[in-house]
């Protein structure tokens, strides 16, 4: 028997509700400041990066209220830096580049299939990433709350739930990953002007 406590839905929405009091942290390693920054120079240089490069180039690309942020990495000293609406660039861009990832090479197999069914339906491919970003991070939530420091990412489950969504229109998937309405992606953007 399934109870809320084996749903990363119900679990996500609980905590958004404030009725899980436990702190989580997560480690995630993703590419370095060094890497990101390189990827950008070849950005403004007109080359193409190819492969992993070329999806950490686009998540850069889309993203301009944070380019003043990529022309300053490693000008500062220490790792503390604070971004406008608490939203770190440099995080979230790693995250683009995972789900690119997953698209790219197909892992799981049904992420590339979410992303191009989503894409054929008209959907904007910034919007597709943040709702698998969404997906995934639930799933993240889940195994960090339930399977403890040693558990593995059930990439079956994600997948199932990717499959879920695709059917759905627009307003119905972001309605089942919690929001009462499809997010602005990036609210943080306006607070820079």
């Amino acid at each position: 028997m399934s109870t809320d406590r084996d749903d990363p839905k119900a679990l996500a929405e609980g905590a958004a509700e404030g009725s899980q009091a436990k702190q989580i942290i997560i480690e995630f390693r993703g590419v370095s400041q060094e890497t990101i920054r390189q990827v950008w120079e070849q950005l403004k240089a007109g080359q193409q990066p190819e492969g992993a490069g070329f999806i950490l180039a686009r998540s850069l690309a889309d993203h301009p209220h944070w380019f003043g942020f990529f022309e300053t990495i490693g000008l500062f000293e220490g790792d503390h830096v604070s971004y406008p609406g608490d939203v770190d660039p440099f995080l979230h861009v790693n995250l683009h580049l995972l789900i690119g990832l997953q698209i790219l090479n197909e892992q799981p197999a049904e992420a590339r299939v979410f992303y191009q069914k989503r894409e054929a339906k008209g959907e904007a491919p910034h919007e597709i990433i943040h709702a698998m970003m969404d997906a995934f991070q639930r799933h993240l939530a889940w195994t960090a709350m339930n399977a403890g420091p040693e558990g593995q990412f059930d990439m079956e489950a994600y997948a199932e739930t990717l499959k879920a969504l695709k059917p759905l229109n627009r307003e119905q998937m972001w309605q089942r990953l919690g929001h009462s309405a499809p997010p602005e992606l990036h609210p943080e953007a306006q607070e820079l002007f």
